[in-house]
């Protein structure tokens, strides 16, 4: 069986990626090439493909002058992101309540009690977002391609909203998740579908106020 060779283009896209989720690049800063093929360590040809990649994804965007930057975050696209993703995760909880084994169950278990062990915002978030991939694995392969591509740029609003809102505690989120698992462990679609979606428009509602608190540092 032949494996699946990882490219230079691959890897610097990847280390990007991260960093623009990260941060670590912030929202409307200017990406240099000089600068960022010495921070990666690659050439200018993957990094261009690498770049053309984030831009149709949505993480950057080039200026009429040519020059890359980091897209900016607002409320109007955390608004559309949230409101899809509402949609297609309801349908996602619903199918898992009818297609989940035992076994996968547990494993979604398993997700939330790290959660709740968690120590740190960083790994209680990062568990949080195990306990919805594992959701995925019983949707359609069309829903979970539109919310993979989704999840790229909802990644930044998720983050910003669970390392910066005042008020944010594990508890809150936790309590969502054990709901939704609850429904499905019933095998009640409907609950699975409802408590999602309450739990995605709370999201919304504390990522919009972590916006308006923190977007003029951007």
């Amino acid at each position: 069986m032949q494996r699946h060779r990882v490219s230079v283009s691959d890897l610097a896209y990847e280390a990007l990626k991260q960093s623009i989720i990260e941060f670590h690049y912030f929202p409307g800063q200017a990406l240099r090439e000089e600068q960022l093929t010495e921070e990666i360590a690659v050439s200018r040809t993957p990094l261009r493909q690498a770049l053309y990649r984030l831009e149709l994804e949505g993480l950057i965007v080039k200026k009429a002058n040519g020059r890359m930057e980091v897209q900016k975050l607002s409320i109007e696209e955390a608004v559309d992101i949230f409101t899809v993703r509402e949609a297609l995760e309801g349908l996602v909880a619903k199918e898992a309540a009818v297609r989940a084994s035992p076994e996968a169950t547990a494993e979604m278990k398993e997700a939330l009690l790290h959660m709740a062990e968690a120590g740190e915002r960083f790994t209680s978030i990062t568990y949080g977002s195990r306990f919805h991939h594992l959701l995925y694995e019983h949707a359609s392969p069309t829903a979970v391609q539109f919310l993979n591509q989704l999840n790229t740029r909802l990644e930044r609003y998720r983050r910003l909203s669970g390392y910066r809102h005042p008020d944010y505690t594990i508890a809150t989120p936790l309590s969502e998740h054990e709901k939704i698992l609850s429904a499905i462990e019933r095998k009640d679609g409907p609950a699975a579908e409802h408590y999602m979606r309450a739990h995605i428009r709370r999201s919304l509602a504390s990522t919009k106020e972590t916006l308006e608190l923190h977007i003029s540092s951007f």
